[in-house]
């Protein structure tokens, strides 16, 4: 048998964070708020009412649509999506189908697929991008199931991919990708564990080499990164071994059991008749022109790759890059790092800290580099300089400083006491360096700075 290829599509929902709903104007934020506390009667589909199109949510989604390439659609509409949910009261969902916010897009990712290995790169074509509201939330107790309407009309934003992704370790990167791209925009804090980014994929299984996919099975209520890639990987193995075995996929929805690491079948998968689309009488058509989309334009920002490329070229290791990227510090860090021209990993390690500008920490750096400052020398130059711009030179001489000759004296009394060690290290025994600075550093106390010292010790042993 051939081998077989995974194929996988994600559609994506993220909840914009306008200060309003979708069609009302009811508090979008319903964080910490009693159930049932932040709805209308239009929110609630009560009869005789109407909806007004919220134009934060429409810039917003246009916007999105733009940091991943889309073509902006000039007209735009909604539609009613039927089907019954308990969380649903209107008994159907207004959405953007036949005229969606944009389409025909894509976003080139990076990731490390294990420390220390160069990182992959991949594209994902954005199928379409389109806005719609979001249903209520049900809460299951022990005596039943209960509904917090709360959530109903929260605009969202729908990403649907195309079936460019073939491992669950590149559907994780593409959604931390997504991530970051709401987050830089301001548009949605995206925390999958409150619900505000959440993720539906469509998967199936084909012989290498084929034109055509296989049959395809949608997997729900996945939460969070690790549970998304988890999931994905016990679906991948489970149509392997059907297929393998002589069995057929059945088109179906299927759910992730957090608890036993499974995914569950649920329901026969619809198609897209089982909705009965059609326009929302409701509502006008939206018509952005081209000036409009050009001024949109305006509000962009580098993506989050382009980012990490700049941070690349500075040779700062790459898990280091992600890091600094997930705590919102990548942007300083290349703007610091560029200005004061220092050690890459230096400015990494101080970046976290509150300076009065930029400019001012690059003045801090290059005098710790120029002074070739410990880290403890670092430390008490930052508490004199009160994060802000200083006379460096006065500072530095008021620090208390290790002068270098005594750090050699005891270097040569480390390796006196311990010969065996330093004949190790001379006949190509790593581990004896560590040894050695151990016993360097237990000597010198806080005042030893492990990177100005073990050039010293290798250079004596050698």
């Amino acid at each position: 048998m051939a081998k077989l290829v995974p194929t996988i599509g994600l559609e994506i929902h993220v909840q914009l964070k306008t200060a309003s709903k979708m069609f009302c104007r009811c508090n979008n934020d319903a964080e910490g708020k009693d159930p049932n506390t932040t709805v209308c009667p239009v929110c609630m589909g009560f009869p005789g009412t109407l909806p007004v199109t919220n134009e934060q949510a429409i810039k917003w989604g246009a916007l999105v649509g733009l940091m991943l390439e889309c073509k902006i659609n000039n007209f735009q509409r909604f539609d009613r999506k039927n089907y019954f949910y308990p969380d649903l009261p209107k008994g159907y969902q207004v959405s953007q189908f036949f005229y969606p916010v944009g389409e025909n897009g894509k976003i080139t990712i990076d990731y490390q697929e294990d420390t220390g290995k160069e990182p992959k790169e991949f594209t994902v074509r954005i199928m379409r991008v389109h806005l719609e509201e979001d249903a209520g939330k049900l809460m299951h107790a022990k005596d039943g199931t209960l509904v917090d309407f709360n959530r109903c009309g929260t605009p969202l934003l729908e990403i649907v991919t195309e079936p460019d992704i073939h491992s669950s370790r590149e559907a994780k990167a593409f959604l931390q990708e997504l991530q970051r791209v709401v987050r830089s925009l301001g548009v949605s804090d995206a925390d999958m564990e409150k619900g505000q980014m959440r993720c539906d994929a469509n998967i199936s299984m084909a012989e290498e080499g084929s034109s055509e996919l296989g049959t395809l099975v949608e997997l729900k209520n996945m939460n969070s990164f690790r549970f998304i890639e988890k999931a994905l990987e016990f679906e991948l193995k489970r149509q392997t071994e059907v297929i393998e075995s002589g069995g057929e996929i059945t088109k179906e929805t299927r759910g992730f059991d957090e608890k036993n690491g499974t995914t569950l079948s649920q329901r026969s998968k619809e198609e897209f008749n089982d909705y009965r689309y059609f326009p929302e009488p409701d509502l006008p058509p939206i018509n952005l022109s081209e000036g409009d989309i050009n001024e949109l334009k305006n509000g962009l920002i580098e993506l989050p790759s382009v980012l990490r490329k700049k941070a690349i070229e500075t040779d700062l290791v790459y898990s280091r890059i992600i890091e600094l990227q997930e705590t919102d510090k990548l942007l300083r860090f290349v703007n610091v790092f560029k200005e004061a021209n220092v050690d890459a990993s230096l400015v990494a390690n101080w970046v976290g800290k509150k300076w009065e500008s930029d400019t001012s920490l690059a003045g801090f750096l290059q005098t710790i580099s120029k002074e070739k400052l410990s880290s403890t020398e670092a430390n008490q130059l930052y508490k004199l300089a009160g994060e802000s711009d200083q006379n460096w030179g006065d500072l530095v001489s008021k620090i208390e400083r290790l002068d270098i000759k005594d750090i050699e004296k005891i270097i040569d009394e480390v390796i006196a006491d311990n010969e065996k060690a330093a004949s190790e290290y001379k006949a190509g025994e790593q581990k004896a360096i560590g040894f050695l600075m151990g016993q360097i550093m237990k000597k010198l106390g806080a005042k030893g700075d492990p990177s100005v010292i073990k050039p010293l010790l290798e250079e004596k042993i050698s």
